[in-house]
C-alpha cells in the first residue's frame, strides 16, 4: 500500500525553522527537508500514541520499516526521492526540533503521555479525520 503524504492535520512550526518548514505542509509543497521533517514528526507522534494506546487497540499501521526516520526515508525513496539527499538530511537534522514539534502537537491537542487516555482520544480523532497521524495508526 502506498503511503499518502498529505499533511493537512496541523500547522506546527518547527522550532527555529523558517516559515516554509512546518508540520502541516503537503508533500507537493516545501523543500525536501521540510517534507521529510514533517513526516518524521508525524511518524514520531504516531509512535508515541501507539506506545501508549496499545491496550486500547491502537497500533501503528503495518510497514516493512521500523523507526520513524527509517520508515519515512524508505517511503520517500519508494516515492522517487533521492536516497543520498534524504541520508544527508538525516545526518544534519536537529532532532530537538522534531521533538519540539511533537510536543507542540501534544500540547495543542491536549494529549499527554502521562495521561494515556488523552493520547488515545487524540488518536481516535486523528483517525476519524483521516489525518496523516490517523493514517499512520490502526485499530484492532
Amino acid at each position: 500500500m502506498r503511503f499518502l503524504p498529505a499533511y493537512p492535520f496541523v500547522a506546527l512550526a518547527l522550532t527555529a525553522c523558517g516559515p516554509s518548514a512546518s508540520v502541516g505542509t503537503t508533500a507537493a509543497s516545501g523543500s525536501l527537508k521540510d517534507r521529510w521533517e514533517a513526516r518524521v514528526a508525524t511518524q514520531t507522534i504516531a509512535e508515541r500514541i501507539a506506545d501508549n494506546c496499545y491496550g486500547e487497540g491502537i497500533y501503528l499501521a503495518s510497514s516493512p520499516y521500523g523507526g520513524a526516520v527509517n520508515r519515512v526515508t524508505e517511503q520517500m525513496v519508494a516515492e522517487g526521492e533521492d536516497r543520498a539527499a534524504l541520508d544527508a538530511l538525516f545526518m544534519t537534522h536537529d532532532f530537538d526540533r522534531t521533538m519540539a514539534a511533537v510536543d507542540a502537537w501534544m500540547a495543542r491537542t491536549g494529549a499527554s503521555p502521562a495521561q494515556p487516555a488523552t493520547l488515545c482520544a487524540a488518536a481516535r480523532q486523528e483517525m476519524a479525520e483521516g489525518s496523516p497521524v490517523g493514517q499512520a495508526l490502526r485499530t484492532m
